[in-house]
Formats: C-alpha cells, sequence, structure tokens
C-alpha cells in the first residue's frame, strides 16, 4: 500500500491497517506521551497515546524528514555504547 492510498482510508481504517500490515519500528516517551513508529511498506506511521490511560490521541503519517530524526538520534547513541 502506497502512503497515497493510505492516506484516502477513515482514521479508523488506518489504524488497522498500521496494526494488521505495520511493522513495530520504535517507542518513544515524551512527557504525558508514547509514541509508537509503525513502517508500512514505504513510510512511517506514529501514533500517539496518553500514557497514563493509553488513551489513543493522533496519528502522523511521514516518509521521511525532522519527525524520524528522534529516532535516529537514539539509534546511534544505543550503537555508540555497543562499541
Amino acid at each position: 500500500m502506497k502512503l497515497f492510498d493510505f492516506l484516502k482510508l477513515s482514521d479508523e481504517e488506518q489504524f488497522k491497517v498500521t496494526w494488521n500490515k505495520g511493522v513495530y519500528v520504535d517507542l518513544y516517551l515524551k512527557d504525558n506521551i508514547a509514541i509508537i513508529l509503525y513502517t508500512v511498506n514505504d513510510f512511517y506511521v506514529e501514533i500517539y497515546y496518553e500514557r497514563n490511560t493509553t488513551e489513543r490521541l493522533y496519528k502522523k503519517t511521514f516518509k521521511q524528514g525532522e519527525l524520524l530524526d528522534k529516532y535516529l538520534d537514539r539509534i546511534k547513541a544505543e550503537i555508540t555504547s555497543i562499541l
């Protein structure tokens, strides 16, 4: 599924595709929000949750850019600590 086709789906269908066909990549915690990153084919989906209630807040989709940077910085730090 391409990003254009994904964006034509309803919000609920987008969540279902993300959970059923996406691949979990990472979890990022910031303040009271948990952000789970998935990859679906050639794009990424971040799903934002309220940490205390696990209520689903919203999602963001992207292919590249600054939204991905917070994950890449952590990966670099983990690799550096291993070496």
